[in-house]
């Protein structure tokens, strides 16, 4: 199961069709109502206006300012789909954006990170995180998550089947590979079966 604090910054990564946009609208309607999600497919559906942003364009600024908002607030979760593009790898933030993520957790700021290219995503935000969420990555993400976590780690993502995701602790240097049951309403379940079924399937590798 993932367990976790409202003020945690968490990476949530897979690849398309793996399960992850499904467990993101799942950690978002724990969240409400003090959510915002920056929305840029439009995907998120099923949510008060309030708590949706659709920006009209990638522009920075555009982030920059949502980002201003935010830090006029208190005790909420920030959700950002598509995050490589507002926290990429050399992308320069902005000061808003630069105090919610750093500095947010004072004010009671948590923020989810959904990404397809994890290897896009900025390593300082990505240092930054208590929890990261794993779905079956690309090859190329392989040495992106070694780097940031565990060789055994990067060697199970690439391999977990559809809906099964890797939950690692940062803090507590501890994972578990764990299901997403759609036919129970999004259901989680954590199995310690899985873990070990995954690590034997990834030392064969």
């Amino acid at each position: 199961m993932i367990e976790w604090d409202s003020t945690d910054r968490i990476t949530l990564c897979g690849l398309p069709g793996t399960g992850k946009t499904v467990l993101a609208d799942y950690l978002a309607h724990i969240c409400e109502p003090n959510l915002l999600i920056y929305d840029p497919l439009a995907q998120y559906k099923g949510f008060p206006e309030e708590c949706i942003y659709i920006p009209k364009s990638d522009s920075m600024a555009e982030f920059e300012e949502v980002c201003g908002r935010l830090c006029t607030r208190s005790n909420f979760v920030f959700l950002i789909e598509e995050v490589e593009r507002y926290l990429g790898q050399g992308k320069a933030l902005g000061p808003n954006a630069f105090d919610l993520i750093n500095r947010g957790r004072n004010w009671g700021a948590g923020i989810i990170a959904v990404t397809r290219r994890i290897q896009k995503l900025s390593k300082d935000f990505f240092d930054l995180c208590q929890k990261v969420i794993l779905f079956r990555c690309g090859l190329k993400s392989r040495e992106y998550i070694a780097d940031m976590t565990e060789k055994k780690v990067a060697r199970l993502v690439v391999q977990l089947p559809e809906y099964h995701f890797l939950y690692y602790n940062v803090g507590e240097e501890e994972y578990v590979v764990s299901t997403l049951d759609l036919s129970e309403g999004g259901k989680l379940a954590s199995d310690p079966g899985l873990t070990a079924r995954a690590e034997k399937q990834a030392s064969r590798c």
